[in-house]
């Protein structure tokens, strides 16, 4: 495998503890902890807590039943509640926790596995498939590394190796303005009233604000013009408080990431003896925390089929079954849905849409409403095995 991302980490995880033999490569020589998703969602965390790690990202990271939409011009708001979701799923929260400290929490419970090795610092570098092994050289502080493999897993982001390896195309479309994801200690609870989870909605000054720890720190995500400089984001930093309606003094920002967004995807999720999982195949803004949730059911749905062709107890034909099902559940689900939620936080010029969105939230809505409106978010779960479809 290629790529010690969440994708990358929990496929590795949900292998070994079937007893595969498993070598995950991973370019960096750490996790690294740059600003990332963070949420995982309550339809994610039956897969999560089959793979026995949901104990310890609840240990720690936290609980939300709740999120809030507000219109930033006007203060319509609407807060929703989870709770609706105990008619279908025992799980009626989700999890706050930071991407990095989920990768740890999978590899920690992957160095248990005997079966199992992680390898930093190793950059994929070539892929050749010959028949039915696939030959790829790694670069590495020591010297070039050749290994061979029945399957190769690309898990390795948007700017895949593996991918590019395999000559498939990534089309789609580039946004024309810029993410920053910014870890700041800001009192955003008590001097804006806002949750753990929150979306403001306002064409100049949009963004998402959610809650990663107790200590007071924050995910704030918001967009800009991509002709700005990157390295003067600090500059404007008191600005975009100010915008908000919240005072611009008494902030920590931790770290911060500015990047361009994508709704992008590949033609085929296998060629051969290799596959593409989670922005290795497709790729989407943020809003909604998609691409994440995406990549995870990628893995868990994978599992199971690859175990059964390993052991040679179905053909190939399986893993193109999954493959299919993976990317209608992008094209057709996932990344309308981003593209929908993206528009209505960060771009929207109508204020009585902006409105009628807040107030339309499963939150104020009848319960049967709701319940459909949270069956929608199960159905990016499509192309799982059927113990994980019925919550």
């Amino acid at each position: 495998m290629v790529g010690a991302g969440p994708t990358g980490a929990l496929t590795a995880l949900g292998l070994a503890q079937r007893g595969r033999d498993v070598v995950l490569l991973e370019a960096e020589s750490e996790v690294p902890d740059s600003p990332r998703a963070l949420a995982y969602f309550w339809h994610l965390l039956e897969g999560l807590d089959r793979l026995g790690i949901l104990d310890d990202m609840e240990a720690r990271g936290f609980r939300n039943s709740k999120f809030l939409n507000r219109v930033l011009e006007t203060g319509v708001e609407a807060e929703v509640s989870l709770a609706p979701v105990a008619a279908i799923s025992p799980y009626t929260y989700n999890v706050h926790l930071g991407q990095h400290e989920v990768v740890k929490i999978a590899l920690e419970h992957l160095a248990r596995q005997g079966s199992a090795k992680v390898l930093f610092g190793a950059r994929a570098a070539e892929l050749e498939e010959h028949g039915d092994r696939v030959r790829v050289l790694a670069e590495t502080d020591d010297g070039p590394l050749e290994l061979e493999a029945q399957w190769v897993l690309g898990t390795d982001g948007a700017r895949s190796t593996v991918r590019h390896s395999v000559g498939t195309g990534f089309d789609g479309m580039t946004w024309g303005d810029r993410f920053v994801a910014t870890d700041i200690r800001y009192p955003f609870d008590e001097r804006g009233g806002l949750g753990n989870a929150n979306m403001l909605l306002d064409p100049a000054n949009g963004c998402v604000i959610a809650r990663i720890d107790e200590t007071g720190l924050y995910r704030w995500t918001w967009s800009e013009d991509a002709a700005l400089p990157e390295a003067t984001v600090p500059e404007r930093l008191p600005g975009r408080l100010a915008a908000l309606g919240f005072g611009a003094d008494d902030y920590e920002v931790v770290r911060f990431t500015p990047y361009r967004m994508h709704q992008r995807s590949v033609g085929q999720m296998r060629a051969g003896h290799i596959i593409l999982l989670g922005d290795a195949a497709h790729a989407t803004n943020p809003t909604g925390g998609l691409g994440l949730t995406c990549g995870i059911y990628d893995a868990l749905a994978l599992v199971e089929p690859l175990t059964a062709v390993l052991a040679g107890e179905e053909s190939d034909a399986a893993l193109d079954v999954w493959a299919d099902a993976r990317l209608m559940v992008f094209n057709e689900l996932a990344s309308p849905m981003a593209t929908g939620m993206k528009r209505m936080v960060y771009d929207e010029p109508d204020l009585a849409k902006r409105e009628a969105m807040v107030r339309g939230a499963p939150g104020d809505s009848g319960p049967d409403e709701a319940l459909e409106k949270f069956r929608k978010a199960m159905s990016l779960g499509t192309g799982l095995p059927r113990h994980h479809r019925d919550l």
